[in-house]
């Protein structure tokens, strides 16, 4: 890539992560391009949808879900839910974020599955932790887990609940998946 291509992609970035910090990630792709000093059409040869841009911008999210998954530890079912909690925080970092990952959980082509995928590996990794002490003994499926969250996350942005709410939300969440992988062991 040509430097001044390099120049305007980085342009084009920094100028998307601000907007998108600010509206969400339904904001105005020709808004980023102004912002980001280009026109459209240069915005359109770096990033032919919304999708793949946003995809862009959430590298760094993605490497914060992997690192907060692996300094989570599990000892007790408290510390799930705050994992879970933790999770749907971030999932709102942008507005519109969580419905723009679940649209895309079924997609492998997306440029939004290595976003959706990071949930579900940060989920395993965590999920194995409370296996491995005894929380439950039956499985629990990542994809349901991150579905699960994402909806709570989605309430809590378009409800506007307190974070006390959503963990409330959350503690009935991981009641749920305790109760079915303990049922599941026992059939």
């Amino acid at each position: 890539m040509r430097s001044d291509a390099r120049d305007n992609r980085a342009k084009i970035v920094a100028a998307a992560i601000d907007i998108i910090e600010q509206q969400g990630t339904m904001a105005s792709l020709n808004e980023i391009a102004k912002r980001a000093g280009i026109g459209p059409g240069t915005l359109y040869r770096h990033f032919p949808t919304r999708d793949e841009l946003l995809a862009e911008v959430l590298v760094a999210w993605v490497a914060r879900v992997e690192a907060a998954a692996d300094a989570t530890v599990i000892t007790s079912k408290s510390d799930l839910v705050d994992w879970l909690d933790r999770l749907a925080l971030v999932s709102n970092e942008y507005r519109g974020l969580a419905a723009s990952i679940a649209a895309v959980a079924d997609d492998a082509d997306s440029p939004l599955q290595s976003a959706h995928s990071a949930t579900l590996r940060a989920n395993d990794r965590v999920f194995a932790q409370g296996r491995a002490i005894g929380l439950f003994e039956g499985p629990v499926d990542a994809g349901t887990v991150g579905r699960l969250v994402t909806g709570v996350a989605m309430v809590t942005e378009q409800a506007a609940l307190s974070a006390e709410q959503t963990r409330a939300m959350l503690e009935v969440v991981l009641d749920g998946l305790l109760v079915r992988a303990a049922s599941s062991v026992q059939s």
